[in-house]
């Protein structure tokens, strides 16, 4: 009669069963995936292109709906707000338009983590791909779309002579801060997302609320100094404005570089600790 060892888990006439896997090695994995995903980048280039294409195949206007419909809403709200706030429209569309595309590129880095992995179920169930290939398709098609809608700055910038110096190269250095944070937050949040599939309607709605907290449409300036605590501790503010305070010819404060570097490292950290941890279980997930 066959015997179960239960107390040291080993059946008698087998060897001992093996230990799971170490963080170590999940740290190890994770990594490998990473590095082969960088590798592998006319894969996800090619992917990001292509997302592209296909939303606006047999359009006429084809990539270009995304700058038309970005120009609309700009110069909609910035003439209604402009009005609302008692504002110079010489000065507020400016600000209103380089606040919209970038913010543009802030949430919809955000919302699309949520899917990369949910998205790409039929490449991950079928093809021995490295995970972190579908975050960096994400960032290619967010940064398609931003080049797209920051082509409507240039007119704005040059009809109400907003003037633009060396601190446009401060601008570039935010964006591509703003891009390598997409990183850690398309492997936390697709992670996440995969295994919760409430959690991308959750964080939709948290976008929503974020938008009319953080300074988009208005200055922090107009806030009482009660309530200035709003935009000191809002991340998404300091991302703001290490991009919109260059492109608008100023200096973005030290405190949003700061808070935008802290914000890089601890969400790397995470991101990193849970995507090792179940990066193995996602297609499973899906």
């Amino acid at each position: 009669m066959t015997q179960f060892e239960i107390g040291d888990g080993a059946i008698e006439g087998a060897g001992p069963l093996p230990k799971p896997p170490t963080m170590a090695v999940h740290l190890a994995l994770a990594w490998n995936d990473f590095d082969t995903s960088l590798s592998s980048w006319r894969m996800w280039l090619l992917l990001g292109m292509n997302d592209i294409r296909q939303r606006y195949r047999r359009s006429r206007l084809g990539q270009f709906w995304i700058t038309l419909a970005m120009a609309t809403t700009i110069v909609s709200l910035g003439l209604l707000y402009a009005y609302l706030f008692k504002q110079p429209l010489a000065q507020y569309l400016p600000y209103l338009g380089t606040s919209f595309v970038v913010w543009g590129l802030l949430s919809s880095v955000v919302l699309d983590s949520c899917w990369v992995f949910i998205s790409a179920e039929g490449f991950l169930r079928q093809v021995p791909l490295a995970k972190s290939v579908f975050v960096h398709r994400m960032l290619v098609r967010n940064g398609v779309i931003f080049l797209h809608n920051i082509i409507i700055l240039p007119p704005i910038y040059l009809i109400f002579g907003v003037p633009l110096g060396w601190t446009l190269m401060l601008a570039f250095l935010g964006i591509a801060l703003i891009l390598l944070n997409g990183v850690w937050i398309g492997l936390l949040l697709g992670t996440i997302c995969a295994r919760f599939r409430d959690m991308p309607q959750i964080i939709a709605s948290l976008m929503q609320v974020v938008f009319y907290l953080t300074p988009v449409m208005w200055r922090p300036s107009q806030l009482p100094q009660r309530v200035s605590w709003l935009t000191n501790f809002n991340p998404f503010q300091s991302f703001l404005d290490i991009v919109r305070d260059p492109l608008l010819g100023n200096l973005p404060p030290l405190i949003a570089w700061k808070v935008a570097g802290a914000v890089t490292l601890v969400g790397f950290a995470v991101a990193t600790l849970i995507f090792s941890r179940f990066r193995a279980r996602i297609v499973y997930w899906l």
